[in-house]
């Protein structure tokens, strides 16, 4: 018979000023994910207690920032002297928030910002979680950052003094191991997750822009989702597959992406609706056939990210034209759950799209092989069970 879990009281931390909690937060991804480790970690027992420095600021940082910061470089050092002036700050107004009475504190980490440092100075375990190397991300990606190297070297002083690194991919964790230098016992992998209830397509009316064969893409616009290379596939292919896009999200690279389309002749086909609440995406999805995600390689040559997006179209009852990074490999199942193809490859994404406009009859049938597959394996409460335990692991051994 296995043992009950101890009680948990956990302190939940995010120093990024865009990310919150509110249903008109700009960063949708990470206020799913904040929500739904926060939500799992009750459901599974625990008191946590929270600090999200998002929600304590004006309304208008967290929801209409990411043009401002990426408007000038003026623009994005000022950005980054206002998250350097808020280090200290934002630590001292979390520890005052949530105090010592706590077994560990889980900080989801934000550029310049290192909340646990205080509490771990007092003997709390300080928990660790990146979604990869956001000083790389926010200089070349969002354009959002100047003080590229302070933030380098505070990121990885961050991911060196915590006492547990959660990432999100074994690419990721070989990057932290070969080179920042971590050592290995300390860095745990646990892939994203979903709120299955949350996507439930039962619970959700349609909500169509075309009457025909239509893949979403749901998230930020920036050019490693590959939403480029979709359109071209689907121009590729536009006398041979009647396929329609709809792209809900915002981001650097909308514009350009709209032109795309024009030049395409696919103007038609193609709707950008912006950036939605998060209540609403799940109605979007219901009303397409296929959902994308199509993350490019980084430079480092991988795709280390965990895509949300995945496990939100499965969850949603839609099967996945995915390009192959290592998430899309552990959980889609080619011609059963979703399409495949290599990152970057523009005729191998044609050749998926074909593959499921052949397949359109058994898309439905599809999609709910993948939401049993997702509401079986891969939600938020699974992966705060294999946090809790991994956590425990590491500490026993440290």
């Amino acid at each position: 018979m296995t043992a009950p879990h101890p009680r948990l009281t956990i302190g939940y931390l995010s120093g990024a000023l865009r990310v919150s909690t509110a249903v008109d937060a700009e960063a949708s991804g990470p206020r799913s994910h904040v929500l739904g480790i926060i939500g799992a970690f009750r459901e599974l027992g625990c008191d946590v207690r929270t600090y999200i420095a998002g929600d304590q600021v004006p309304r208008r940082v967290a929801t209409d920032s990411r043009r401002a910061l990426s408007g000038s470089a003026a623009a994005a050092l000022a950005a980054d002297l206002t998250r350097l002036a808020l280090r200290r700050v934002n630590a001292r107004r979390a520890h005052r928030a949530i105090g010592d009475d706590v077994d560990w504190v889980y900080e989801r980490f934000a550029s310049f910002q290192a909340l646990g440092r205080p509490f771990q100075r007092r003997g709390i375990p300080w928990i660790l979680e990146t979604q990869g190397p956001f000083y790389e991300e926010a200089a070349r990606d969002r354009k959002s950052m100047v003080l590229t190297g302070v933030a380098r070297r505070l990121e990885l002083d961050a991911y060196r003094r915590c006492d547990v690194l959660i990432c999100v991919s074994d690419a990721l964790r070989q990057w932290l191991v070969t080179d920042a230098g971590l050592p290995p016992g300390k860095v745990l992998v646990v892939p994203n997750g979903v709120d299955a209830r949350a996507f439930d397509p039962a619970a959700h009316l349609a909500r169509r822009s075309f009457d025909g064969f239509t893949i979403v893409y749901v998230g930020s616009l920036t050019g490693w989702q590959g939403v480029d290379l979709l359109l071209h596939a689907m121009h590729d292919l536009r006398d041979e597959v009647p396929a329609h896009l709809v792209v809900a999200g915002d981001g650097l690279v909308r514009e350009p992406w709209q032109r795309l389309a024009t030049d395409l002749g696919l103007a038609e086909r193609v709707r950008f609706l912006g950036q939605l609440c998060q209540g609403d995406v799940p109605a979007v999805l219901a009303g397409a056939e296929l959902g994308f995600a199509g993350h490019r390689p980084s430079r480092r040559g991988s795709v280390y990210h965990s895509p949300l997006k995945i496990y939100e179209y499965l969850a949603a009852g839609r099967p996945v034209l995915a390009s192959a990074s290592e998430d899309a490999v552990a959980v889609l199942r080619e011609g059963e759950t979703g399409f495949l193809f290599p990152p970057g490859d523009r005729p191998a994404l044609a050749d998926a799209l074909r593959r499921a406009w052949q397949r359109r009859g058994d898309l439905a049938a599809m999609g709910r092989r993948g939401r049993e597959e997702v509401t079986a394996h891969h939600t938020w409460r699974i992966r705060a069970g294999t946090i809790r335990d991994g956590v425990a692991r590491v500490l026993v051994r440290a």
